[in-house]
């Protein structure tokens, strides 16, 4: 000991008082104090639902709850659906994260006069108690419904169960056969399936578009020459015809209020600056090869006030406004081969128009972004296809907004704030795009929206590459190069594989409280940081006994798995790829004694990510290629790094 230098043996000294310390405290639980109390369920971290169920949800009692308090876990865990309550418990996972579960409990049913509704929905004349979970009763396989399916119904009196058992179906079960029970939970591999069936859903709906090309030519009248004016040809042409422009430039501003096709494809539109340049206001209308210009610059209702609600407000700011093209409360329209060389406001504005199909459009906006709108504007229109389309500048390429079964594919966008901005739409797929230097975000997702399928996109110097909330969605095949932040995994619940994270400063970021995503069989790649976390469990990014890729994790392995575990947080392992010098530190039996004690509980690991069995060869290296390539070459509307066809690598 004599030969240790003084500093390095106070510092031992010290590493080992502070392991004496911590060990003492790992023990120093009081097992013998009373369970906690139930709080407000709007106090707890709560899973189960988007928010647009919550609020169709008329009344707080309408979804059967429950709240567990977890022994290392400083929130309470709230869920909606006593299913999902049931399946968190039964995972071993949730154990290692959050620790032991303390207490649990369930909404009471008894004595709150419930009833079914005609859609199987719970109504009751009275507010529902907290129970402990298990001194309840449970009815399944009723006719309650919540908005995602068919509910368990908690009651804390077996007789008032059995009664609505008599009445609405089902059989009554106690605590420790409910969890016993085999779950189905629609979670994020349900979206990964429908990937395939979505894109097909899209291709019919285009199928569908494509017929409005078929209409007959409209009879052109004698005096009506070629300086005839766009709206006179409208005015005189029948329903379900096709109106055919002779080359030019007409300036003027149009409106098409009956089904029929605007085909032109050598003709400008120039609105002079004023309002909307084509206003769309009936059903199954085309505009297909036109040139337009000159719309406004007004970007929202200039009457809106900020004394409506929220969801108001930003219909009125984002939903309003002048636009090239104006899509207003009209069903299965298509606007295909459409230029709009610059715009101050709304490239196309879709509103209240389900089924509309944007295809080969292009829409540049101003340099600043600040200065014009939205390239495509979807609001309340659902199942809308937008591909094989660029946007330029501006301020959002294709911004939604409870437009759920939207399909945008096949398209890029460069230089704006975000690239796809989504907010209230759930089940949107997201896929074969590219996008390149965006202000904020190439692929953005709001206000807690599920199942939603980012799949296959590249994004490349952007600050957020591919930004994440909400709950069960699927995000997949991409890949993330030269971005502040590859992807924030902040969503629930949900299913992250196959991505590549190279040369970003942050290749992934969880801020999400509640770690019940699985991470796996993603490739990280040269980023200064490969990924980071705020407050929360630990997070554990592994899944089916598969997990993650990581430049500069070195050591034994075993069938291609090393034999220790990879935290991309701990301030040692995180830097192996960077430092040679942090290997030395790595190996040493201090840091090593150190790593064991954190991995032994839960309340130690607070802000890490583990590893459990990290790859030694990359999951994906042909988009490996791809993305040190897109590093090369860039990204620009003329050339795309991937075939939107291409066989995705097998899951594990």
């Amino acid at each position: 000991m004599d030969s240790v230098p003084v500093s390095k043996r106070s510092a031992v000294l010290v590493i080992v008082a502070v392991l004496f310390a911590v060990a003492v405290g790992l023990f120093a639980v009081d097992l013998g104090g009373s369970a906690p109390e139930p709080v407000e369920f709007s106090e707890t971290r709560s899973i189960g639902f988007a928010s647009e169920v919550h609020r169709e949800i008329d009344s707080e009692a309408a979804v059967p709850r429950a709240q567990v308090f977890y022994s290392q876990y400083q929130y309470v865990v709230g869920y909606y659906g006593l299913e999902r309550a049931a399946a968190a418990l039964a995972d071993p996972t949730r154990q290692q994260q959050f620790g032991y579960p303390i207490a649990t409990y369930v909404t009471d049913y008894a004595g709150t006069g419930i009833e079914l509704d005609d859609n199987g929905t719970i109504q009751t004349d009275r507010s529902t108690v907290w129970v402990p979970a298990g001194e309840a009763y449970y009815v399944v396989d009723s006719d309650a419904r919540a908005p995602n399916g068919p509910i368990v119904v908690p009651f804390s009196d077996r007789a008032a169960a059995t009664t609505f058992a008599d009445r609405h179906g089902g059989q009554v079960l106690d605590w420790t056969a409910l969890r016993d029970r085999p779950v189905s939970i629609d979670d994020a591999s349900l979206v990964r399936d429908r990937v395939e069936t979505q894109q097909g859903s899209a291709d019919a709906r285009l199928r569908t578009a494509q017929r409005l090309l078929d209409r007959p030519p409209a009879a052109v009248s004698n005096d009506m020459n070629s300086t005839a004016s766009i709206q006179s040809r409208i005015d005189a042409a029948p329903n379900g015809s096709t109106v055919v422009l002779p080359a030019g430039t007409y300036e003027e501003s149009i409106e098409i209020d009956r089904p029929m096709t605007l085909v032109g494809p050598q003709t400008t539109i120039d609105g002079g600056g004023e309002g909307d340049v084509i206003a769309v206001s009936a059903d199954e209308v085309a505009i297909v090869g036109v040139t337009v210009r000159g719309a406004g610059d007004t970007t929202r209702d200039p009457n809106a006030t900020a004394e409506g609600d929220w969801d108001t407000n930003i219909e009125l700011g984002y939903g309003h406004g002048d636009a090239a093209i104006a899509i207003v409360e009209a069903n299965g329209t298509l606007v295909q081969d459409v230029r709009v060389p610059h715009t101050d406001s709304n490239g196309i504005l879709v509103r209240d128009a389900p089924d509309t199909v944007v295809r080969n459009v292009s829409v540049t906006g101003t340099a600043v972004w600040r200065d014009s709108f939205m390239g495509v504007m979807l609001m309340r229109s659902p199942r809308t296809v937008v591909e094989n389309s660029t946007f330029l500048a501006g301020r959002d390429g294709v911004y939604l907004h409870r437009s759920p079964e939207t399909v945008i594919r096949s398209s890029t966008f460069t230089d704006g704030r975000y690239g796809v901005h989504l907010m209230h739409t759930s089940d949107a797929l997201i896929h074969g795009n590219e996008f390149a230097n965006h202000d904020y975000g190439g692929i953005t997702i709001m206000t807690d929206p599920a199942r939603n399928a980012i799949v296959n996109n590249v994004v490349a110097n952007t600050s957020t590459a591919i930004g994440t909330s909400g709950s069960d969605s699927y995000i997949a095949h991409n890949i993330a190069v030269d971005s502040r932040l590859g992807i924030s995994t902040s969503a629930i619940g949900s299913l992250y594989e196959h991505n590549v994270l190279m040369g970003n400063e942050y290749g992934m970021r969880t801020g999400s409280v509640i770690a019940t995503s699985d991470i796996a069989r993603n490739d990280f790649v040269d980023n200064d940081r490969h990924a980071g976390a705020g407050a929360g469990p630990l997070r554990i990014w592994a899944a089916d006994g598969v997990s993650n890729y990581w430049t500069g994790m070195y050591g034994p392995s075993t069938g291609g798995i090393y034999e220790r575990a990879y935290s991309p947080t701990d301030p040692v392992q995180g830097e192996l790829h960077r430092s040679t010098a942090q290997r030395t530190l790595h190996q040493s039996p201090v840091y090593e004694g150190l790593r064991t004690l954190k991995g032994a509980a839960p309340g130690l690991r607070s802000g890490s990510i583990i590893d459990p069995y990290p790859s030694v060869e990359p999951h994906n290296p042909q988009r490996i290629e791809t993305a040190q390539a897109v590093r090369g070459d860039g990204i620009d509307n003329n050339r795309s790094h991937f075939d939107t066809n291409e066989t995705e690598e097998p899951s594990d």
